[in-house]
């Protein structure tokens, strides 16, 4: 797996499959899990899991074995402080005044460059 680039955004976005799951398996570093395993712990239909896999597994973000996903441990320390950033802008955009510009939805297409 290769270093993550400061100038390419990271491509997990807040209140998305991709973030649900990613933030289970980071939670769940050192452990692997199957697609129905991953739809049982998570608010994720079975259905979408197949998509989303290929989608975490397009850009390095997981790794899969035997028919299971799992973090590598390696990245376990990046990926965590990542979702741990994005979380962050969440509360501090949930947390804005109504008169916040930012405050908006869709705040996320407008600051993309700092997730």
């Amino acid at each position: 797996m290769g270093e993550s680039s400061n100038d390419t955004p990271f491509p997990v976005l807040p209140d998305t499959d991709e973030h649900t799951i990613l933030s289970f398996l980071v939670r769940n570093s050192g452990e692997s899990f199957t697609s129905r395993n991953i739809a049982e712990q998570t608010s994720v239909r079975e259905s979408d899991i197949s998509e989303t896999m290929e989608n975490l597994l397009e850009h390095q973000l997981i790794c899969h074995s035997k028919n299971t996903y799992y973090v590598d441990p390696e990245r376990e320390t990046e990926l965590k402080h990542r979702l741990e950033s994005i979380d962050a802008v969440v509360r501090l955009f949930e947390n804005a005044p109504d008169d916040d510009v930012y405050s908006e939805e869709g705040w996320e297409d407008q600051v993309e460059s700092i997730l």
